[in-house]
């Protein structure tokens, strides 16, 4: 005991305070192996290394099997920079040891490659006291014939991982890492057992850094000391157990240590096996909390070694596992959700009592308010956090920082919006403070920005309702004017007279008059420098900050336009060019994108007159208690054009509904829109709009001057119906209806030209409008009516974007990737076999997945849709015409539609001819109510109400006329996106899936539908024509060939190129096999039969139009049914196959 205090002694005293705290941690940790990962050396640039970091960092986790078959769970935690000040906190938490080191660098000479090798020792020597294990990265060397070899210097102890690049040559870095995990493991174990078996006499005292010094004359073989030693012993060895993946020892030895240490008020140590314990019973009650999400590689990508197949293992495999492993039970001691939060008080508790734990007990709060939040423990969470904020320690500027933003993160998290923004607004004043040496006003600014939200602000005086509640006036107000200060500091002049403006725009009613007053006065200073005015600013974060406006000073108390003569609303008339007949497509927008329609926007019912003079009457009052200035005050007006006059006029102070006249000439005959007046006072130029007035009722008002023109009522109806209009038509996907759209003249002049445009919010072809007759129906007279046809489509994707699983049809009708199933299958009906249910009965439970997971998972596109059809008339007579105005008649037509029918996944089979194929559709019955779907000309079937049934329609096979040339060159991604478009082109155009629900009907097409590259040799033509004679007579596959036990068949195989240009590297094989009918084949027939002949041929090159033969054969020992299958391979690319298999009846005469 004594010599291991000596030990203690003579050790280097290292800062005794952890003076880098970690506000991430989890109680996750604490289960973790730390592993150092750097980067080293300049030739390995920072995006590479983060690259490879993230590579590493997947493997976090992976499953060993220990020596008494027990599997352990073990995690590991990935840090690119570890201050040795906290690894000296170790033997205080054995998780804060940093027991692995890896190096990652590159280099192309020797002399590179021995810094990088003497860096990695340096770092060795640096973590020497408790790393266990380390390895070196190299990139570019000693990895094949076209990276240099280089030797590591002698004194170079560690093992070094060599690859070319980061690319897919170093598929096998993640293997490599699971095994650097592993070695760490049992190192850690070696470490377990032996501070299990130490004697308790031999027990070595245990001390945290600032504990050395208490040591000095201390009686080391007291009772106490021993027993002090030793219960620190315990919860050390509960630490190494919950590294170890052992968390119910973990729990069993912290409990011991708590019970060890209470009896010799050991308060340290309790609060660290408090923690710990807490630890693994949330290990054990949440194992895979940190587990991390890894990402596969793309399966359809070509593997062309077995080290890429073998890598999808690897990166998500860590598992080092045996048959035999076992799964420990769950223990019984396991704190309850109140238990946890219960020891880490006592923990923080324990911890306050030690200056120098102020860190750690600062982690510990951390912790425990990310637990009690997983836990839903609210106020939990809120007392954790709290306790941060009396925790007093001497941190740099930087550090506070970042722990008052960890509390705005997690007190967001817990939805305490206001308090979350506090931290984030006490944030930013720490980066202005004056002990900070690094002052950023612009972080400061933009975090005062972020922390508007939690106190119910926005920067957009539109988000702010007239007489809605606030909450926290006062508060609010020193937040904008905190902000109207960082921004004067900031050096932008602009943004402070926006803010201020903002200011005074939206928190006028919590304004004092004496408040008012200083804020105007405020606000003219800084105006001053820089002039307000009404247009976005953008800052160079790509921020927007709206405009604000001086809406309440002055105060609009009325608004009046005066009243001239009524009218009816004309536009003005706008043609693209005069040969154009009456109809045209192009949608049309009329005004401004400023026009918006609201239930405060008011439409006056007279009119102004063009080229006079117009005035609007405006009271105003001056809120301020001195004369105030208001210049340059115009109309804000949108429309036609309209000249207004200029007005400054000076408001006494204090004065109330002070008469302002405005006026102007209207220049043109034609709709204008009054938005409101602008005003230039306190150095601020704004645009008071009506609908911002609090005191004005109406948003905009809008008044319009022309000719007299005709006037027209347009209405919708469905055929047949005589006087009811429609405004909303319901169709199914895929099915069509005819309406008709009324025109009749009920004004006092013809109708010469008329022009309908239609616009839909969804897809062009919804609704489309015959307008043939249309011309000759001109001019229309008084009373008369013009009928025009509308023909309503409800265009929709029958598609699924994304399929419930791409793989289950194959998956479940084929044993293998490229094995065909029985063709008996083929032959017995083929059609009953594959759809489900058949067609004489309805449809039952389907064999795909289960509905709501298909439900589930389909793509937003097909959903419920409704579509908004816009149908505009626009119409002109004399004498309106004459002047070029007309008037508009809009009418909207709502087409809600439903779901019908869904392909909700796909699948090609090879059909029993080479000419044809099966494409085998899962169609989904969306509606409610039954279905009945057909998909050739003499098939159909009927589909229950939310029901799927899986149909095969028989197809021509794409020919080589339509793709040959994308034979040429297929490892281009542009001809292969060109043939699957080729090929889905094909299938669109001659699979079209009919439905009827009762006398109602429609179809559905494949349009888009997507091919893998399986599919793609199913759907072509295959190259090659096959010509089969078995003992001197050609096989036309009709039927099995009948054979005798013991009879020699001379078989041959002719392999005809179809193509235009020559085919390379070609293998032409044959195998015999035997179909279990149940999806299993056998191809091990050597006791079965004997083949004399070559079974496989290599062809180096089949000329255009030419052929190649095979002969052999073979002689049958058994009997029973055989098959041969005949193929050919094209470069390990495709794969051609006689179609159907030759059949064999072998029979025992």
């Amino acid at each position: 005991m004594r010599s291991a205090v000596s030990v203690i002694l003579s050790s280097p005293l290292s800062d005794p305070n952890m003076s880098h705290p970690d506000y991430e941690q989890t109680y996750h940790h604490h289960a973790t192996l730390l592993i150092l990962v750097k980067h080293l050396g300049e030739e390995f640039s920072n995006k590479s290394f983060i690259k490879v970091f993230d590579r590493i960092n997947k493997v976090n986790h992976v499953k060993i099997i220990d020596s008494v078959g027990i599997t352990r769970n073990i995690w590991a935690r990935y840090v690119k920079d570890y201050p040795v000040g906290n690894n000296d906190w170790g033997d205080f938490q054995t998780h804060r040891r940093l027991l692995g080191l890896i190096t990652v660098g590159k280099c192309k000479t020797q002399v590179e490659f021995n810094e990088i090798c003497r860096i990695h020792e340096s770092y060795k020597v640096k973590y020497t006291s408790t790393l266990y294990d380390s390895r070196c990265i190299v990139f570019g060397i000693n990895d094949g014939p076209n990276t240099p070899s280089l030797t590591p210097p002698s004194n170079f102890k560690s093992r070094a991982l060599y690859y070319a690049s980061d690319g897919e040559e170093s598929t096998s870095l993640e293997s490599n890492i699971s095994e650097f995990l592993s070695s760490l493991f049992w190192v850690l174990e070696s470490k377990r057992h032996e501070r299990s078996r130490e004697k308790i006499e031999r027990v070595q005292l245990l001390v945290a850094p600032f504990e050395r010094r208490d040591l000095v004359g201390l009686d080391m073989e007291s009772r106490s000391i021993r027993k002090r030693s030793f219960g620190r012993m315990t919860k050390h060895l509960g630490d190494l157990c919950l590294q170890a993946g052992l968390y119910g020892e973990a729990i069993s030895h912290y409990n011991a240590a708590a019970d060890n240490l209470r009896a010799v008020n050991d308060w340290l140590w309790i609060a660290s096996a408090c923690e710990g314990l807490s630890a693994a019973s949330m290990c054990i009650r949440y194992p895979n909390a940190l587990k991390s999400q890894v990402v596969q590689r793309n399966a359809s990508l070509q593997e062309t070694n077995k080290s890429r197949t073998n890598h999808n293992k690897t990166i998500s495999g860590t598992e080092i596992l045996e048959p035999s492993s076992l799964i420990l039970p769950r223990p019984n001691n396991v704190l309850s959700h109140e238990d946890i939060c219960k020891n880490y008080r006592e923990a923080i508790i324990h911890y306050s009592k030690y200056q120098h734990a102020g860190v750690i007990e600062i982690e510990v709060c951390f912790k425990a308010a990310r637990v009690a939040i997983e836990l839903n423990m609210v106020l939990q969470a809120a007392s954790f956090l709290q306790s941060i904020v009396f925790i007093n320690l001497n941190l740099p500027e930087d550090e506070k920082i970042q722990k008052l933003m960890t509390l705005s993160d997690l007190y967001t998290k817990l939805g305490f919006r206001r308090k979350a923004s506090f931290y984030q607004r006490l944030a930013a004043t720490y980066y202005v403070s004056a002990r900070n040496p690094n002052t950023d006003w612009d972080q400061c600014y933009n975090l005062m920005l972020q922390s508007l939200s939690g106190h119910g602000l926005t920067l957009d005086p539109s988000d702010y309702q007239a007489d809605g509640e606030r909450g926290w006036g006062r508060l609010q107000k020193q937040v904008l004017q905190d902000i109207v200060g960082a921004a004067k500091r900031v050096g932008h002049s602009s943004l402070a007279t926006r803010h201020m403006t903002l200011l005074l725009q939206v928190m006028w009613n919590e304004l004092t008059p004496a408040e008012r007053h200083e804020c105007a006065l405020q606000l003219q200073n800084i105006a001053a420098q820089c002039e307000g005015s009404p247009i976005p600013l953008v800052l160079d974060t790509g921020l927007v900050i709206p405009p604000a406006n001086l809406i309440h000073i002055p105060t609009a108390e009325n608004f009046h336009v005066h009243k001239l003569k009524p009218h009816q609303q004309p536009i003005k008339w706008e043609k693209i060019k005069e040969d154009y007949g009456p109809f045209l497509f192009t949608p049309l927008n009329f005004g401004s994108m400023e026009r918006k329609t609201s239930n405060k926007d008011y439409k006056l019912n007279y009119l102004w007159v063009a080229e006079e003079e117009c005035e609007v009457k405006l009271e105003l009052t001056n809120p301020l208690p001195f004369e105030l200035e208001v210049s340059n005050m115009r109309l804000l007006t949108n429309g036609v054009v309209f000249e207004t006059l200029p007005l400054t006029v000076t408001l006494p102070p204090e004065v109330s509904r002070y008469p302002v006249t405005l006026s102007g000439t209207p220049k043109e005959v034609g709709e204008l829109e009054i938005l409101g007046y602008s005003t230039h006072t306190l150095g601020v130029k704004s645009n008071c709009r009506l609908k911002t007035l609090p005191k004005i009722p109406h948003s905009q008002f809008t008044i319009e001057v022309v000719p007299a023109l005709p006037n027209v009522q347009a209405t919708l109806k469905m055929c047949g119906e005589q006087e009811q209009a429609i405004s909303t038509i319901s169709l199914y996907a895929g099915e069509s209806a005819t309406c008709e759209l009324v025109l009749e003249n009920i004004g006092s002049g013809q109708i010469e030209l008329i022009e309908i445009s239609v616009d839909s919010s969804l897809d062009n072809n919804i609704l489309t409008c015959d307008i043939s007759e249309l011309e000759k129906q001109l001019p229309l007279v008084d009373g008369a009516k013009i009928t025009l046809p509308l023909k309503v489509f409800a265009a929709a994707n029958f598609i699924n974007t994304y399929p419930a699983d791409g793989g289950s049809i194959r998956s479940s009708l084929f044993s293998g990737t490229n094995s065909y199933p029985s063709l008996s299958s083929f032959k017995h009906g083929l059609f009953d076999h594959f759809t489900t249910p058949p067609p004489s009965f309805r449809s039952g439970p389907s064999s795909l997945n289960s509905l709501n997971s298909q439900f589930n998972r389909l793509n937003v596109d097909n959903a419920i849709k409704g579509a908004e059809c816009r149908i505009k008339v626009k119409y002109s007579g004399k004498p309106g015409i004459d002047a070029g105005y007309c008037r508009v008649a809009s009418l909207t037509l709502h087409v809600d539609i439903t779901n019908s029918i869904l392909i909700s996944n796909w699948d090609v089979l090879p059909a029993e001819t080479s000419s044809h194929f099966y494409m085998v559709l899962d169609v989904m019955n969306m509606t409610n109510q039954e279905v009945e779907v057909k998909y050739t000309e003499n098939k159909s079937i009927l589909i229950e109400e939310g029901e799927s049934c899986r149909v095969p329609i028989p197809v021509e096979r794409c020919p080589l006329s339509k793709i040959g040339q994308y034979f040429q060159s297929e490892d281009s991604i542009k001809e292969i996106v060109d043939l699957n478009t080729a090929c889905s082109e094909h299938i669109a155009s001659l699979v079209e899936v009919a439905w009827i629900m009762g006398n109602r009907q429609g179809k559905a097409t494949l349009k888009g539908i997507t091919l893998s590259s399986h599919m793609l040799d199913i759907v072509r033509m295959s190259p090659i024509n096959w010509d089969v004679w078995l003992n001197v007579s050609e096989n036309g596959g009709s039927g099995p060939f009948s054979v005798t036990l013991g009879e020699c068949i001379q078989a041959r195989v002719i392999a005809h190129n179809s193509l235009s240009r020559p085919l390379t590297d070609l293998s032409l094989s044959v195998h015999v096999f035997q179909d279990y009918q149940n999806g299993t084949c056998n191809f091990n027939l050597d006791t079965r039969l004997a083949i004399a002949g070559p079974s496989h041929l290599y062809l180096p090159k089949v000329e255009e139009l030419g052929c190649a033969k095979m002969e052999w054969s073979v002689v049958f020992f058994n009997p029973g049914q055989y098959k041969l299958n005949v193929q050919c391979t094209s470069q390990g690319k495709h794969t051609w196959k006689l179609v159907p298999p030759i059949e064999f009846d072998v029979q025992d005469i």
